[in-house]
């Protein structure tokens, strides 16, 4: 008996971190992550919950109704803005928290939700495509500078999804950059007269890790030094790999 309580509050403990990683991955904040799994814990028969993240790191010590303690961590080695999920992460919580669903439900319900998105992969390119055509415009470019950032958009999708999970948000972000500026050079050598400046800008907007910042400063704001600050360079870091890939196709382009 002594044996099963201590199973289910492991598992309890389990559920808890894994959700909790399931939000931060889909771009929930630290407070949120944090607090999600000290409830659902609680919800469960947890005395106490000591919860701690920093962005890439969530360990939790629980101390259960009988004395019993455990410590779990989970790593989140990659993360991004998946809202659809999140907004189905934030449902299976409350229910726990509200409606006392047992582990098994709880389990199935998560288990059905580590799938990359809750919406079709297609949508995604119309969405690229309508985005980098209106920046464009947007910062001056011509109706033709934005079919070429189109096809830019679709090229970064299609390159985002073909790299694997794998390989890191950095080198991700330079091959993104580098098949924009390629893009952009042919595009000047078939129509002499297309503005590649705009069009890089218009492109590049897809890659432009700005919820990133705003994340940053929002943990910033709320007092998660540590988060936050990480979380900002990471932000500078891309800025500078975007960058990078940018100049190099563009050198690349001169030569031409």
């Amino acid at each position: 008996m002594q044996r099963e309580l201590r199973e289910q509050c492991e598992q309890a403990a389990v559920i808890a971190l894994d959700l909790g990683r399931q939000l931060l991955i889909c771009g929930a904040d630290v407070k949120r992550a944090e607090d999600t799994a000290e409830r659902i814990c609680r919800s469960y028969g947890a005395q106490t919950t000591d919860v701690f993240c920093i962005g890439s790191l969530l360990m939790a010590t629980v101390e259960w109704m009988d004395g019993s303690t455990s410590t779990q961590m989970r790593n989140i080695n990659r993360t991004g803005y998946d809202l659809a999920r999140l907004e189905a992460l934030n449902t299976l919580s409350r229910d726990i928290c509200d409606k006392n669903i047992s582990l098994s439900a709880a389990r199935n319900r998560l288990t059905a939700l580590r799938t990359p998105s809750l919406q079709k992969k297609w949508v995604t390119y119309p969405a690229a495509i309508i985005a980098v055509a209106a920046y464009t415009i947007f910062f001056g470019g011509t109706w033709a500078d934005a079919l070429v950032a189109s096809i830019c958009g679709i090229f970064v999708t299609m390159l985002e999804r073909m790299l694997p999970e794998k390989t890191g948000i950095m080198m991700r972000t330079v091959l993104c950059a580098i098949a924009v500026g390629i893009t952009a050079g042919i595009g000047s050598l078939l129509y002499p007269a297309l503005q590649t400046d705009k069009v890089m800008i218009g492109s590049i907007m897809l890659m432009v890790p700005g919820l990133m910042v705003a994340g940053s400063l929002r943990d910033l704001l709320g007092g998660d030094i540590i988060a936050g600050s990480l979380q900002l360079i990471q932000a500078v870091l891309i800025a500078g790999a975007l960058a990078l890939g940018l100049a190099w196709a563009a050198s690349w382009a001169v030569q031409l």
